[in-house]
């Protein structure tokens, strides 16, 4: 899952300091097939590969340095995400298509709460730009709601296909 989440990395729509990629399809997806533990592990295999200087973040971005970019938080949140989701269908079902929305909803809730909390902290302690919560949720949450969705709406139906051909372990 780490590589599929690099992969579409390169799937970009640039809209300001955020892109948009397929990413989130992919970080929800690792949650709900591969569960928490392994799930979180792809994405922090995924994230070490970036922060080491592999090019796997969008646009082609990597090492260090991108801590120090608008969108780590986000990044960062694909671990999160991984991780609740993969709870949440642990605990629940990959089955009930009503349950595997809910763990998909979870983690990308993560993604836009890790995003929102380092972009405002991004642009008022390291820019240097003063800004409220309602320039940042303008900015880093309110244009990517129906994309995300819609990412969220393809993970659910992949991983219910995949469901019937995959089994969860517990942990």
């Amino acid at each position: 899952m780490a590589a599929l989440t690099a992969v579409s990395a390169y799937v970009t729509l640039p809209i300001g300091p955020v892109p948009i990629t397929m990413q989130t399809c992919f970080v929800l997806l690792s949650g709900a097939m591969l569960g928490s533990r392994w799930g979180a592990g792809s994405q922090i295999v995924y994230v070490c590969l970036g922060l080491a200087g592999i090019p796997v973040f969008a646009g082609g971005m990597s090492g260090p340095g991108v801590v120090l970019s608008p969108t780590f938080g986000y990044i960062a949140g694909f671990v999160l995400a991984a991780f609740l989701t993969g709870i949440y269908v642990e605990r629940f079902s990959r089955s009930s298509i009503v349950h595997l929305v809910v763990g998909l909803l979870l983690g990308q809730t993560a993604i836009w709460i890790c995003g929102l909390l380092y972009l405002y902290a991004y642009f008022n302690l390291y820019a240097g730009v003063e800004t409220t919560w309602p320039a940042a949720l303008t900015v880093g949450l309110i244009p990517f709601i129906p994309f995300d969705l819609v990412k969220l709406a393809l993970a659910a139906s992949v991983a219910r296909t995949l469901s019937k051909y995959v089994r969860l372990e517990s942990p």
